[in-house]
C-alpha cells in the first residue's frame, strides 16, 4: 500500500504534545509543578494563621488556590510555545513537503523531496492513533507522521496497519478521546 501526504506545523505539534503527554517523566514534573508552589503558599497562610495576621492569611490563601487552578492553563500554553519554537528550529525543511510511505510486510519506504529511507517493520514499536493523526513509533523513539485529514483513503491505511500490528504483535492504541491538556 502506498500512500501521499504532506506534514504541516500543527502535525509537528500534535506529535510532540502527543508524547510529551504519554512521558511519564513530563507528567511527573507537570503534576509536581503545580502541586508544590500552592503548597508553598497554603503553608506561608497558615504560618501567619498562627502570628494572627489573618489578612496575609487570606492572601496566601487565595494565591495557592488560584495558582492551583490557573497554572494547567499557563503551563498548556507554555508547552506549546516551547514546541513551537522546536518544530520551526528544527523541522522547517519537511514542513509542507509532500511524502510519500510504501507499507508492505517486511519494510515502510519513506521518500520526500530529498530523501528515501527504508525501515525494517520488525523496528516498530506501537502505532498510535488519535483522532487527527495516526503515530507509527519505531524502537528508535522517532515516529512517522500520519495526518488523517490528508491521506486518501484513509480507512484502508488503518486496515493496513492493524493487520501489520497484529502480524507484528505489537499494540495498535486508539485513543479517540485525547487532547492536548
Amino acid at each position: 500500500m502506498t500512500i501521499d501526504f504532506s506534514i504541516d506545523e500543527k502535525d509537528f505539534l500534535t506529535n510532540q504534545l502527543y508524547m510529551a503527554s504519554k512521558s511519564d517523566r513530563i507528567r511527573k514534573k507537570r503534576k509536581r509543578n503545580r502541586i508544590i508552589l500552592p503548597l508553598i503558599y497554603v503553608a506561608f497562610g497558615i504560618l501567619f494563621l498562627f502570628t494572627d495576621k489573618l489578612p496575609l492569611t487570606i492572601i496566601f490563601l487565595i494565591i495557592g488556590l488560584l495558582w492551583y487552578i490557573v497554572y494547567p492553563i499557563y503551563e498548556k500554553r507554555h508547552y506549546i510555545k516551547h514546541y513551537q519554537g522546536f518544530i520551526k528550529d528544527n523541522y522547517k525543511e519537511r514542513i509542507g513537503k509532500t511524502s510519500s510511505l510504501e507499507i508492505n510486510d517486511d519494510f515502510i519506504i519513506g521518500k520526500d523531496s530529498g530523501s528515501e529511507s527504508k525501515i525494517l517493520t520488525k523496528e516498530l514499536e506501537e502505532i498510535n492513533e488519535i483522532p487527527t493523526t495516526i503515530f507509527v513509533k519505531l524502537k528508535t523513539g522517532q515516529s512517522l507522521i500520519l495526518p488523517k485529514n490528508k491521506i486518501k483513503n484513509i480507512d484502508l491505511l488503518i486496515i493496513r496497519l492493524k493487520q501489520l500490528a497484529s502480524s507484528l504483535n505489537i499494540p495498535y492504541n486508539l485513543d479517540e478521546k485525547w487532547e492536548w491538556k
